[in-house]
């Protein structure tokens, strides 16, 4: 199948895109993000759209960004998202790959709008361990650093440091090793799907309720 591959920069996109690369039945045919189009970051990741650009750019596929308005509604994000799984089919796009892990009713709410628009959906991580899912990406030579955590949940100390055996090995026994409930997010600059490393620095961190963001952009 011709696929796009939503993208969110996160170790598990990565994961999960190195898979469809390696896979004989698809055709991955770029990257697709949406952008807080207000703030031009991607939202808890905090990766700015420069450092994003940039990173695709190593990766080399193409890259295609849906730009949200600051506080979008579900309302406004279903227009949104309708237009553009459209756009894709016009484009003769046939699926579109997602990085979800367990979570039942993102993938059905998910599938809603993928079925409404005449697309499939590819969830090459779909059920798979989390602790094995987060030993295979450093295993298989992926690097990510830390760029959200929920305060309530893991120490802002591991804020810009790197995802790593280190840091699963500390974290608390009620936290995913994969942040799947939202715990932790990330940034990956460099492994096998990489043409060459992406550098980034850290702006600035922001705080949103119990998250603590560093917000990246490109050097």
């Amino acid at each position: 199948m011709n696929l796009l591959f939503s993208w969110s920069t996160g170790k598990d996109s990565a994961l999960a895109l190195y898979d469809c690369l390696k896979s004989s039945s698809d055709q991955v045919k770029g990257l697709w993000t949406t952008v807080n189009g207000d703030r031009e970051y991607i939202s808890f990741h905090g990766v700015s759209k420069a450092l994003l650009k940039k990173q695709a750019a190593s990766i080399g596929l193409p890259l295609s960004i849906t730009n949200l308005p600051d506080n979008c509604t579900n309302k406004q994000y279903e227009a949104l998202i309708k237009d553009v799984y459209d756009s894709f089919i016009e484009n003769k796009v046939e699926a579109i790959a997602f990085a979800d892990l367990y979570l039942e009713d993102i993938r059905q709410y998910r599938e809603k709008q993928l079925n409404a628009s005449g697309l499939e959906g590819v969830f090459p991580l779909w059920r798979k361990s989390t602790s094995h899912t987060a030993e295979r990406f450093i295993s298989t030579g992926f690097k990510a650093v830390i760029t959200t955590v929920d305060q309530t949940k893991i120490h802002p100390r591991w804020i810009g440091k790197e995802f790593d055996q280190e840091f699963l090995t500390n974290l608390p026994h009620d936290v995913d090793p994969c942040g799947e409930n939202g715990e932790f997010h990330t940034f990956v600059f460099n492994g096998p799907i990489f043409h060459y490393q992406v550098d980034y620095v850290v702006k600035d961190k922001v705080e949103h309720g119990p998250y603590i963001t560093a917000l990246l952009t490109h050097i």
